[in-house]
């Protein structure tokens, strides 16, 4: 049996039924909700923001639906699945944004800051998406002009297009690297179905990661006997993830969690996920929780 985790690059049909269904229902309203965010808020850091939050929602979407359901091991597919359900989430956007541009009304604020009112006509964006070299020819044109500025300068030409390529890096790449992620996770084939995930109680920050990997590959039944559980959640800790199958399969994740403190006093962490997926006895996972 292998210590580690592979998955078997198999899928379903199911996933590529489940993406269509996102692509013609979800996407077009993520891109409608993302549209409006960004031409209402004028603060371009906060759009980066917002992209990122658009980022998210899609790969939640890939991943609880398209991946899970359609039950996707193949990674490789896992990241077309996630880049293709950025990529038409983002056509669909810019198909509402620009006909918020050719609908622009009212101005409102101050040279400083403000807002143009606008509202998009539904058949003029069935007419936009299903038109790509309108589409691009219209986007073209408003690149050269910039629809904001900075403190009265226009925004636009080789400027704006570093920030679409940004913000259009931002959508994609994250649903992309979710959904590669998702498919990585065991997956029991004589089943059929995912491992159930269980994130155990905290323990104490793993100092000699070396020690807990040989154990593990060596199926020592004392590489836990000095572990503690951790009650200082401010404090360098370990989280240990566990993936159980009805079959009692176990495959386990540590990740050592590092504390650090930003000027604001604040508490933060960075991983240091060194173990990930690898096979572990029924014993050791009693002896785990029973810590």
């Amino acid at each position: 049996m292998e210590k580690y985790y592979k998955p078997s690059g198999k899928f379903s049909l199911t996933s590529l039924l489940i993406l269509v269904s996102i692509g013609i229902i979800i996407s077009p309203l993520l891109g409608l909700l993302y549209a409006y965010a960004i031409w209402y808020i004028p603060f371009i850091y906060i759009n980066f923001l917002i992209a990122a939050a658009l980022g998210f929602a899609i790969g939640f979407v890939v991943d609880k639906t398209v991946i899970r359901f359609g039950k996707v091991r193949n990674p490789k597919l896992g990241l077309f699945l996630g880049l293709l359900a950025g990529l038409i989430t983002l056509y669909f956007h810019w198909s509402v944004w620009v006909d918020l541009v050719i609908n622009a009304g009212q101005q409102y604020g101050s040279s400083q800051i403000g807002i143009t009112v606008s509202n998009i006509q539904v058949l003029q964006v069935f007419t936009l998406a299903s038109n790509p070299t309108l589409l691009f020819e219209l986007i073209g044109q408003i690149n050269q002009t910039g629809t904001w500025g900075f403190k009265s300068i226009p925004v636009s030409g080789f400027f704006l297009s570093i920030i679409w390529v940004i913000e259009a890096l931002i959508i994609i790449t994250i649903p992309t690297f979710m959904a590669w992620i998702a498919t990585k996770k065991p997956f029991c084939e004589t089943n059929n179905a995912w491992f159930k995930e269980e994130i155990l109680s905290p323990f104490d920050f793993i100092t000699d990661k070396q020690k807990i990997v040989t154990g593990l590959i060596n199926d020592d039944r004392n590489v836990f006997d000095n572990l503690n559980k951790n009650t200082a959640s401010n404090n360098n800790h370990s989280i240990f993830t566990l993936y159980s199958s009805e079959n009692t399969e176990y495959y386990l994740t540590i990740n050592n969690k590092i504390a650090k403190i930003n000027e604001k006093q604040e508490v933060s962490f960075d991983d240091d996920e060194f173990v990930e997926y690898i096979s572990i006895s029924s014993f050791l996972v009693n002896k785990l929780r029973s810590i």
